[in-house]
């Protein structure tokens, strides 16, 4: 059963995206100035310079570059519209699926500069990878469940996205795109208060069909608000429809 979307009105969607907002900034951001009005020059000149490499990123950022050369064919993956397994089982073994994890976690504990360093070469490579592991750190579950999941959480999937079990994101539905004030995707607790029962329909989820695991946006139909649950596809009533082709 699927609940029809709410019609929100301007001012319901703005509210949404303005509570969504960081609250306070622990370090100045010359993107975030500009969009202010300030243009803080002092925070880019001098342009600070990159340090030496750490060893082990160096060692990964070789050992990844001869992967890409050996073992990727961008034209294939074009062509037939798949990741090879032997791909993403390398991509697994070389500890990709956790770069920006914690090494306390099984990641690899690459700070931004080092795994923007690594996409920008994957995505010189093959942009259907980049999408892959960029939606997986980014979107899927590390990331968030990085900054707002509780020590539980972190100890459960942290270890297991690391290793490689793929990730994806779940907030578009059939008739809602991007503005979340309109989910109709529920999110209630049990009458014994023990667990949480999800109901809705998502689509365009980017790694849904390879996923484990899942980052699901849902709204509590009492107060309104939006919450991200860690899902499983493994789990009872997670059913996956159908595959999008989008390009011949």
């Amino acid at each position: 059963m699927t609940t029809a979307p709410h019609h929100s009105t301007e001012q319901e969607s703005r509210k949404v995206a303005e509570a969504s907002r960081q609250e306070s900034w622990e370090h100045p951001s010359f993107m975030r100035e500009l969009f202010l009005g300030n243009f803080r020059l002092d925070l880019i000149h001098p342009f600070p310079m990159p340090g030496p490499e750490r060893p082990e990123f160096a060692a990964f950022y070789s050992a990844f570059a001869q992967f890409l050369r050996e073992q990727v064919d961008s034209v294939e993956i074009d062509r037939t519209g798949e990741y090879p397994q032997h791909v993403v089982d390398g991509l697994r073994k070389l500890g990709a699926f956790g770069m920006k994890i914690p090494t306390k976690y099984g990641g690899l504990g690459f700070t931004n500069a080092e795994y923007q360093k690594v996409m920008q070469l994957l995505g010189s490579v093959d942009g259907n990878l980049s999408a892959l592991l960029s939606a997986h750190q980014s979107i899927g579950v590390p990331q968030p469940l990085k900054l707002f999941g509780s020590d539980e959480l972190k100890q459960k999937y942290l270890p297991r996205c690391a290793k490689g079990e793929i990730s994806a994101f779940a907030l578009t539905e059939p008739e809602v795109g991007s503005d979340p004030a309109r989910l109709a995707t529920t999110i209630e607790l049990t009458p014994d208060g023990k667990h949480y029962l999800l109901n809705g329909v998502k689509l365009w989820c980017t790694n849904g069909t390879l996923a484990g695991l899942l980052v699901v946006m849902a709204k509590d139909p009492k107060t309104k608000k939006i919450s991200a649950l860690v899902v499983e596809t493994a789990w009872e009533g997670v059913k996956i429809e159908t595959r999008c082709h989008f390009m011949a």
